[in-house]
């Protein structure tokens, strides 16, 4: 007690001494500096933050397409917090920039969560300096503890570690076919289809944009067997559909004027399966060069300048708590990279095989790749 009293009286006497100097320093600031451990803030608590995210009343949330992942990503949350309301808006993944990066620009930013793949994260919206770091914002009772995730950690696509979380992970299914025009036996391998029996038959997601056209173009391109000459022979056969909107490709394959439906989206696609309809994920194993594995549209950015910045850490951490990642993995067909979440409800096709190593395209050095693959693409398709 008397150590505590000399010390206050010996700080008291440093700020006089200063003041009498006509130092022009607040009498405040003497005192931080010579005592620091009155210079730390406390960060607010949970209780605050929740309570301020319900005053604010509202976040503002972009995500992949679909009814059912709209639902997850809205229903649950909205049940758990009913003052906080969710405007969700769904999506294509390449429309997602355009919006954002105009509003940034304008000092506008209605957008508080992005929830979408790692190329847009990383080629369009990190390079703008459009993304704020997401580790700083997780501080709700379902990120402090990290043990729950795969590897012990959370999972991040950039280099820095920080703004992109990665918070499911995939085997890509090659493409979907028709059932009633297809069967599993039919292609072995991707070069199969280069056989002219399969002409007119095919459609591919736009592999000069963001999704799974992209993506399959990627795995080929880096696929000693497949390369460019695959890429250049399959991307001029004739009666190739190239497209961008998933919902019609998907109606395309169901109809069988397209029963092969490279790079369609996979959340689409499993709506469509559910609905009985005659289409199917081709099986990895199937084809002897195999696929890739992708985080998918599971993965989530915080725009700088959210408009709702205690309401955004509340949705991230129910977006990342057992019982949002439940949902969404219900609504998506992919398996979280939470431990805690089980898997029943994902397609085997789906779910990485224990001991079987995969290409990750999540990985930003194939996501930086994207310039030179795209033009490389452009410049077969422009002959």
């Amino acid at each position: 007690m008397t150590q505590r009293f000399y010390s206050s009286i010996t700080i008291v006497r440093k700020v006089s001494f200063l003041v009498a100097k006509n130092f022009l320093v607040p009498i405040m600031v003497c005192l931080l500096a010579l005592s620091p451990t009155l210079a730390v803030e406390s960060s607010p608590s949970w209780e605050q933050i929740l309570a301020a995210a319900k005053k604010e009343g509202r976040v503002s949330v972009i995500g992949p397409q679909g009814s059912e992942v709209r639902d997850a990503l809205t229903l649950p949350f909205q049940k758990k917090y009913p003052e906080i309301k969710v405007d969700f808006q769904g999506m294509d993944a390449a429309k997602m920039a355009p919006k954002l990066l105009p509003e940034l620009a304008a000092g506008r930013n209605s957008t508080d969560v992005v929830i979408a793949g790692t190329t847009t994260m990383l080629v369009s919206l990190l390079p703008a300096n459009a993304l704020a770091p997401v580790k700083p914002l997780l501080s709700g009772p379902n990120t402090k503890d990290q043990s729950k995730w795969r590897g012990g950690k959370l999972t991040f696509s950039d280099v820095a570690q920080s703004y992109n979380l990665i918070f499911s992970n995939y085997v890509k299914s090659p493409f979907v076919i028709n059932t009633k025009q297809i069967s599993r036996d039919d292609i072995k391998s991707w070069r199969d289809l280069l056989d002219p029996k399969w002409q007119g038959k095919i459609e591919l997601k736009d592999p000069r944009m963001a999704g799974g056209g992209l993506g399959n173009v990627t795995m080929w391109y880096v696929t000693e067997s497949l390369g460019k000459d695959f890429i250049r022979k399959f991307l001029t056969q004739k009666d190739l559909m190239i497209m961008r909107d998933d919902g019609q490709m998907l109606d395309f394959c169901a109809q069988g004027r397209y029963p092969i439906s490279i790079g369609v989206g996979d959340v689409p696609a499993n709506e469509y399966i559910n609905k009985g309809l005659p289409l199917k994920h081709q099986s990895p194993d199937s084809l002897k060069e195999g696929t890739y594995v992708t985080a998918g549209s599971g993965s989530m950015a915080i725009p700088r300048s959210t408009p709702h910045p205690n309401a955004m850490r509340v949705y991230v951490d129910f977006l990342l708590s057992p019982e949002g990642q439940l949902e969404l993995s219900k609504a998506t067909g992919v398996a979280s990279l939470r431990r805690d979440v089980p898997h029943g409800n994902v397609l085997d096709v789906f779910v990485p095989k224990e001991g079987v190593s995969y290409l990750d395209l999540s990985l930003e050095k194939y996501v930086m790749m994207r310039d030179e693959i795209t033009n490389f693409i452009k410049s077969v398709l422009t002959r």
